[in-house]
């Protein structure tokens, strides 16, 4: 039992010492690393020429000249919100042209199923044609409205 032991220690030994040659051969083939670390002491002792600027040779900013305009993150947001608002009022607007094309197919609707002829020539027909002119109104501004967004996202 001592003697299988003995072996199976002596097989994991010999096994381990070549992993242990081929992790040591591999380590010395690895390139070494040829970049240098430059410090001020190797810029000082270079051969170029180092200019080193004091406070009165910088350039000086006049704080009256300096406009104090909104960022451009505020530009960008202010943009955002009014892109925001004009897809919002394009979305209300073809809500309503919706709202109101159902309304003409209900008073065209009741136009034909109404019986009484002075009615269906006083009052549908009236309600009708107020219902066309909101229609068209509603269109022209729905084209407004998208032209505003077109040119907003163009831009």
């Amino acid at each position: 039992m001592k003697l299988i032991a003995i072996l199976l220690l002596l097989a994991t030994q010999t096994d381990t010492t070549a992993m242990v040659d081929a992790a040591k051969d591999a380590k010395a083939k690895r390139k070494k690393s040829t970049s240098k670390v430059i410090t001020n002491e190797d810029v000082k002792k270079s051969k170029g020429k180092i200019v080193e600027l004091s406070e009165k040779d910088l350039p000086k900013v006049d704080a009256k000249k300096t406009t104090t305009g909104p960022t451009m993150l505020e530009q960008q947001d202010a943009e955002l919100k009014a892109r925001h608002e004009a897809e919002t009022r394009v979305a209300k607007v073809e809500k309503s042209v919706a709202d109101l094309e159902q309304e003409m197919v209900r008073i065209e609707q009741s136009y034909f199923e109404e019986n009484d002829p002075n009615v269906r020539d006083t009052v549908i027909t009236r309600r009708f044609a107020e219902t066309k002119s909101k229609l068209e109104t509603a269109k022209q501004e729905l084209e407004a409205a998208r032209a505003a967004l077109t040119a907003m996202t163009s831009s």
